[in-house]
């Protein structure tokens, strides 16, 4: 019960645009024991699932232009390709740092606005 309230929880602050994702990897690695690769490869299915969402949402209401939602999306696809190959020759402990690093910039820039 407590994973799904858990995923709720963080699907909601995703959808409001407080970056729930990461506050999914938080709780999957701190919380429950996942390492670090597996709780990012979960929160990445995730954001998969909700971008989707959410670029159809805005997408049908004209919000953004379709070209654009293609050219975005085809790059988003081709980052993550070389993202994967990236970690994969990464050590775990530096995935984990340079993740938190990235978060706390994150949370400054977002503290600033």
């Amino acid at each position: 019960m407590i994973e799904f309230l858990m995923g709720y929880l963080t699907a909601a602050l995703a959808g409001l645009g407080i970056g729930g994702g990461g506050l999914l990897v938080i709780y999957l690695a701190l919380i429950e024991k996942l390492p670090q690769l597996k709780a990012q490869g979960i929160n990445l299915l995730f954001f998969i699932f909700s971008s989707v969402a959410a670029m159809a949402v805005h997408t049908f209401k004209r919000r953004i232009p379709l070209k654009l939602t293609l050219i975005l999306a085809t790059s988003g696809v081709a980052g993550a390709c070389v993202g994967n190959m990236i970690t994969g020759e990464i050590s775990e402990d530096l995935l984990r740092i340079m993740f938190g690093i990235l978060l706390v910039i994150s949370g400054i820039i977002a503290l600033f606005r």
